[in-house]
């Protein structure tokens, strides 16, 4: 999704309807982000926003000679970073007392599984292990670099990773289990 050089142009000299094509190119990928981080749709599209009105602000300094995308995707990661150490909301939820909704809400299919339902096994996750899980496997940042993140120590960081993979392995393979039982069972 090439972004015209001349729509940011045109944003930077506060041109409201490039402003807002700039927005409608960006959202979904915005949106992308934000909903790995966050719970629920609101939240995200709370973050999209804040993330949105910062990367106007940012454009002064955007080099042109650089991908937009990537540039975006720092300012957003980084926002969402900054959000949840401002939250403080360090969860102490064990990993056996993660809720059975992420397998019991609909049939998934485990050998296939849709956006949606890693979404969903995404966030049945603590969520320091799923911010984590995100920074590292989708993001691609390095465990130093996540523990400067998050304040964390890299072997911390490391921990949380294969606590997110053990457990999202476990979700899959119980799902797996049931729909063998159910195709059993007809």
């Amino acid at each position: 999704m090439p972004i015209d050089s001349k729509l940011i142009k045109r944003c930077l000299k506060n041109d409201r309807r490039s402003q807002n094509e700039l927005y409608k190119e960006l959202f979904s990928f915005l949106m992308n982000i934000c909903i790995r981080y966050k719970n629920n749709y609101d939240d995200a599209g709370a973050s999209l926003n804040t993330i949105y009105l910062k990367v106007l602000k940012g454009l002064k300094d955007y080099d042109e000679s650089v991908s937009i995308l990537p540039w975006v995707k720092t300012i957003a990661v980084r926002h969402l970073i900054d959000e949840y150490r401002s939250e403080k909301r360090h969860e102490s939820l064990s990993l056996d007392e993660i809720p059975s909704e992420a397998t019991s809400s609909h049939v998934m299919n485990a050998e296939s599984l849709q956006t949606e339902d890693i979404l969903k096994l995404l966030n049945c996750l603590p969520e320091v292990t799923r911010n984590v899980f995100n920074l590292f496997v989708v993001d691609g940042y390095k465990h130093r670099e996540i523990g400067d993140l998050l304040n964390m120590s890299e072997g911390n960081s490391k921990w949380h990773l294969n606590q997110a993979r053990t457990c999202l392995q476990a979700f899959i393979n119980t799902e797996k289990k049931r729909l063998e039982s159910i195709k059993l069972e007809l």
